[in-house]
């Protein structure tokens, strides 16, 4: 993967993967996602499940596709992740395509495939720049990430 365009246009038109494991049971309404003057083109959501996850705790994927791929996203993924993680009373994060494992959340075998994050009670994070995501500080970045997954899910992590 030479950019973060190319990974996110793999398929052609630009689909970015947005997750979210909280509380919220339901779903994030429709239109959630048209924000900073921004509209997806289609938005296609799927409820994730593993036995390895406490009651109680809920993913959501939701997959953002944009027909035109030469728009400044930075700032709309932003309000997206905040608006992600309030919805889902939990964490929420941007993530390549075929990257999303349980047993994988926020560790560093996986940092640099995640390009944006937002915590609860925090400020999110969205890169561009696939120099920072090979780096040591995003690695540390998303390390912090599973250390506040691991405090406000303590019975979320893989058994």
């Amino acid at each position: 993967m030479a950019s973060i365009e190319e990974a996110v246009c793999w398929s052609g038109p630009a689909v970015f993967v947005l997750c979210t494991l909280g509380r919220a049971e339901a779903r994030l309404a429709k239109g959630a996602f048209d924000v900073s003057g921004m509209r997806p083109d289609r938005v296609e959501v799927f409820r994730l499940a593993s036995d390895c996850w406490a009651p109680g705790v809920v993913v959501w994927e939701y997959d953002l596709g944009f027909d035109d791929a030469g728009q400044g996203f930075v700032p709309y993924l932003t309000q997206c992740l905040r608006t992600a993680s309030l919805g889902a009373e939990g964490i929420a994060w941007l993530a390549f395509e075929g990257t999303f494992h349980f047993d994988h959340l926020f560790t560093e075998d996986v940092a640099e495939h995640i390009y944006g994050y937002c915590v609860p009670g925090g400020e999110p994070r969205v890169t561009w720049d696939h120099d920072v995501l090979k780096g040591e500080g995003w690695r540390r970045a998303v390390a912090e990430v599973r250390a506040v997954l691991e405090d406000a899910f303590p019975a979320a992590g893989p058994q």
